[in-house]
C-alpha cells in the first residue's frame, strides 16, 4: 500500500529522544543521504495487507551505498583505530525515564584507597585480560506493536514492552502530540530480559508514523533474524585486571579497566556499564579498589540491558581473579575465597556497610550449608578418582557465591485497585507483565491484605492511562516494589470497607454493603523506598556448585549436576522465586556455554536465527539440577521480608565456568602441558574448549 520513509515522521524522529545526550544520535528512520551506522538499522516501512506480503516487498528494495569510513567490528579492532574512550556523560533524562542500574555516580567508574596504604614490597600480583562475549536476547516474542488512531490525535499503542511510561514519552515527541493523549497498553509481553525497556521504541514509533500516515491501525511485528540483527543484545566486555596480594592470599589492591562494545553509540549502554563497574567487587575486601570504564564505539548493532547487565560478566570477572590468585599462591580457591570474604562491619567501595541497616550478610551460612547439602567433599574425592582413570574425558566441580546488590531506592511504583459490587477486584499496576510472574505476586498480595478470595482478584494489562511516571519494569525489583503499591492502596480501602465487616460478613456482603452505601471503593497507591546510609537497600545472595563433564577430544560439555542455594528472604511466592532461579540459571548457561555472535567484515552478524545461533535447550539443562532456598532468613528492608529472585542466579555461572576449567587443568596435565594457570575467555565453546584442553593431533593417531 505504501513506503514510509523519515519524512513522514511529524514530530522528532528519534526513538530515544526524551533520553537526551548520546541517544539523540539515533533516527527512528534513516533518510537518503544519511551516514548508515549499521546493518539493521531502519530506512523504511513497508505497509501491506499481509505480513507475507509486506516482507517479500521489503526483501524487494534496491539499496545504495558508498564509504563513509573504515568498518569497525569488535574491541580489538577500534583499540587498534584508537577507537577507545571514555564513556560520555549521561543525558539529562527525566527522573522518571532513568534507566535502571544507571548510577551517575559509577558512570566514571569508581577508586577506594586505604587510609593507610599497604606498602607494595612484598606483594604478589596476579594480571591479565579476560575476554567476555556477546549475548541475543532471544526473547519469544520478537519487538512487536500495534498503534491506532482515533478521535483526531488520540493513539492507543499496544507494545510488548518494559517501560510503557518511557515509551510513551518516546512516541509523544515522535507524533509531535502531548502524553496525555497517547496510551501505551501492555497486555503481557512474550519475553523481554531487558530488550524490550528501551529498543521498543523503534518498532512502537515505526508503526505509529505509519498508522498517521494512513490514519489505519498499523501493527509491526519483526522476524526472528530480523530482529537479531537490529539489535545487539548483551554487549562483548574485555576486564584488563591487575590484582595485588600478599603471599598468604589476602587481598591488597584491585584496579580493573572494563572496556565495552556498545555497537555504534554508547547511549543505552550506560546504565549497563555501571551496573558492570558497582558489582564488580562482588563478596570480596579490597583494602583498595579501582575500576575504570571505557567504551570501544564499533559499526555494529546498538547494544541494550539483557538480564543482569554487565554485573553478570563483571562478577565472573571477579571470580577469575580470585582462581588467578589462588593459583599463584598455591592455595585451594575456596579457601582463598573463605579469607577475603566480607564480613559484617565491613564497608564496600560502593558505600555499603555490610551488616548496617537492613543490608544482612547470610554468604557464610550459604558457604558452610550446600557443601554440606551437596556433599562437596566427597564429591571432589570422586572426580579425582574418576579423572585418574580417564584419558580423554575428565570431570570438574567448583563453586561460586554471589552478592547481587538491590538498590531499590530506584523504583517508583503505582497501583489503582478497584472493588466492584459484586466482590471482584481489578488491579491496575505500572509493572509490566513479562514472564516474571509479576501479576501473580501481586494479586496474592492483594487477596492477602484485604482478606478477599485469590479468584475474585485479577491484574488488568499494564496501561499508562491508569498509572502514570512508573520506573520500567526490569532489575528484578518491580514485583515486590508494585506489590508493596497494591497494598498501600488495599490499605486505603480496608479503611473504608471497616464499618461493613465483622467476624461474621462474608467478603462479597461487606462490599455489598459499601456499594449500596456508595462508597467508593477505589485507590491508588505509590511506592518509593526510602534510603538508608547505604548506597543499596539490601542485597540478595547465593552459592551454587557445579559439576561438569568435558571431552578433550570434542571439547564437548556436559553439565552433570547443579546445586544452588539462594537466601531470597520470605518468598512472596516460592514456586514462581524457584521458577526464576531455574530460568536465570539457565539463560547464564547459554550466555556461557553455547551462545555466540559472529560478525563478517562488513559487520554483518552471521548467526541468525536457530540455525546458527544456539540457546540452550533441554538436553543442555543440568542432568540433575536441585534449587534450594534458605529458611527463617526474611529480609528486613524488604516488601513483606522478601528479595529479588530472577537476576540474581545468573551470577552463579562462575561455578560452571570454573568446574570446566578444573576439568581442562586435568586434562592439560594428560597432555603434557602441566596445571599452570592459564586465560580461559567466553563463550566456552567446543572450539575454545578444544583448544584450551591442548590435545595434539598426533595423540589421536592409532598406532598401526
Amino acid at each position: 500500500h505504501d513506503f514510509i520513509t523519515g519524512s513522514a515522521v511529524p514530530g522528532l524522529n528519534c526513538p530515544n529522544g526524551s533520553l537526551g545526550g548520546d541517544n539523540l544520535k539515533e533516527k527512528l528512520i534513516f533518510e537518503v543521504g544519511d551516514v548508515i551506522p549499521c546493518v539493521g538499522a531502519v530506512l523504511g516501512v513497508i505497509l501491506a495487507d499481509t505480513s507475507g506480503q509486506a516482507r517479500l516487498a521489503a526483501k524487494k528494495v534496491v539499496q545504495q551505498y558508498k564509504s563513509a569510513g573504515a568498518v569497525v567490528v569488535g574491541i580489538d579492532k577500534a583499540m587498534q583505530l584508537s577507537a577507545i574512550a571514555p564513556p560520555p556523560q549521561p543525558g539529562r533524562a527525566p527522573t522518571s525515564h532513568r534507566r535502571r542500574g544507571a548510577r551517575p555516580e559509577f558512570a566514571a567508574g569508581v577508586e577506594l584507597v586505604a587510609a593507610s596504604p599497604t606498602q607494595k614490597d612484598g606483594l604478589l600480583s596476579a594480571k591479565a585480560v579476560l575476554r567476555t562475549g556477546a549475548q541475543s536476547h532471544f526473547y519469544m516474542e520478537t519487538q512487536s506493536a500495534c498503534a491506532i488512531p482515533f478521535d483526531g490525535q488520540q493513539w492507543e499503542v499496544y507494545v510488548s514492552d518494559q517501560d510503557s511510561n518511557f515509551t510513551q514519552a518516546s512516541l509523544a515527541l515522535i507524533l509531535g502530540v502531548p502524553q496525555h493523549h497517547i496510551n501505551v497498553k501492555v497486555p503481557r509481553a512474550g519475553g523481554a530480559f531487558g530488550g524490550k525497556l528501551l529498543r521498543q521504541c523503534i518498532n512502537a514509533g515505526a508503526a505509529a508514523v505509519a498508522a498517521n500516515a494512513v490514519r489505519r491501525p498499523v501493527r509491526i511485528q519483526n522476524e526472528r533474524s530480523d530482529d537479531m540483527q537490529m539489535f545487539g543484545g548483551r554487549e562483548v566486555i574485555h576486564f584488563d585486571y591487575d590484582a595485588t596480594f600478599d603471599t598468604v592470599g589476602v587481598l591488597d589492591s584491585m584496579d580493573m579497566t572494563m572496556t565495552i562494545d556498545p555497537g555504534w553509540f554508547y547511549g543505552d549502554a550506560e546504565g549497563d556499564m555501571t551496573m558492570a563497574v558497582g558489582w564488580s567487587d562482588n563478596c570480596y575486601r579490597f583494602k583498595n579498589f579501582k575500576v575504570t570504564p571505557k567504551a570501544a564505539v564499533t559499526t555494529t548493532a546498538h547494544t541494550t540491558p539483557m538480564r543482569a547487565p554487565g554485573c553478570l560478566q563483571s562478577i565472573l570477572a571477579a571470580e577469575v581473579v580470585m582462581e588467578h590468585v589462588a593459583k599463584v599462591v598455591g592455595k585451594p580457591l575456596d579457601e582463598l575465597r573463605e579469607l577475603n570474604f566480607y564480613k559484617l562491619g565491613d564497608t564496600t567501595p560502593f558505600n555499603d556497610t555490610i551488616g548496617k541497616e537492613g543490608y544482612n550478610w547470610t554468604i557464610p551460612t550459604l558457604w558452610s550449608q550446600i557443601q554440606n547439602d551437596a556433599k562437596y567433599a566427597e564429591r571432589k574425592k570422586a572426580i579425582e578418582d574418576y579423572n585418574a582413570q580417564n584419558r580423554w574425558t575428565k570431570k570438574g566441580i567448583a563453586m561460586s557465591p554471589v552478592k547481587y546488590v538491590m538498590g531499590i531506592d530506584f523504583y517508583s511504583s503505582g497501583a489503582l485497585v478497584n472493588i466492584y459490587a459484586d466482590g471482584t477486584v481489578l488491579v491496575s499496576t505500572g509493572g509490566c507483565e513479562v514472564g516474571q510472574g509479576l501479576n501473580v505476586k501481586v494479586a496474592l498480595c492483594v487477596a492477602s491484605t484485604l482478606g478477599a478470595p485469590l479468584e475474585k482478584v485479577r491484574v488488568g494489562a499494564r496501561e499508562t492511562d491508569k498509572v502514570p511516571d512508573n520506573t520500567g519494569t526490569g532489575g528484578s525489583g518491580t514485583s515486590e516494589c508494585t506489590s508493596e503499591a497494591a497494598m498501600m492502596a488495599c490499605r486505603k480501602l480496608l479503611d473504608l470497607l471497616a464499618p461493613y465487616r465483622t467476624e461474621q460478613t462474608t467478603w462479597e456482603a461487606a462490599v455489598a454493603a459499601a456499594a449500596k452505601a456508595n462508597v467508593g471503593l477505589m485507590a491508588s497507591g505509590w511506592y518509593q523506598y526510602k534510603k538508608d546510609d547505604n548506597q543499596c537497600a539490601y542485597s540478595t545472595y547465593g552459592t551454587a556448585i557445579s559439576e561438569v563433564l568435558v571431552d578433550g577430544i570434542t571439547g564437548e560439555v556436559r553439565v552433570e549436576r547443579v546445586d544452588v542455594l539462594m537466601d531470597l528472604g520470605n518468598q512472596l511466592d516460592a514456586a514462581i522465586d524457584i521458577g526464576q532461579v531455574q530460568g536465570g540459571f539457565m539463560m547464564a548457561l547459554g550466555y556461557l556455554l553455547t551462545e555466540e555472535q559472529k560478525f563478517d567484515e562488513s559487520a554483518r552478524q552471521l548467526n541468525l536465527g536457530t540455525w546458527e545461533y544456539k540457546i540452550p535447550s533441554a538436553y543442555d539443562i543440568p542432568l540433575e539440577f536441585n534449587v534450594a532456598l534458605l529458611k527463617d532468613s526474611p529480609n528486613p528492608v524488604g516488601v513483606k521480608g522478601s528479595k529479588a529472585s530472577a537476576e540474581p542466579s545468573m551470577c552463579l555461572i562462575p561455578s560452571v565456568y570454573l568446574a570446566v576449567k578444573n576439568a581442562l587443568y586435568a586434562l592439560r596435565k594428560s597432555n603434557g602441558l602441566g596445571d599452570d594457570w592459564f586465560m580461559l575467555d567466553t563463550p566456552l565453546t567446543p572450539e575454545r574448549v578444544a583448544i584450551a584442553a591442548g590435545t595434539r593431533v598426533s595423540s589421536l593417531v592409532v598406532p598401526s
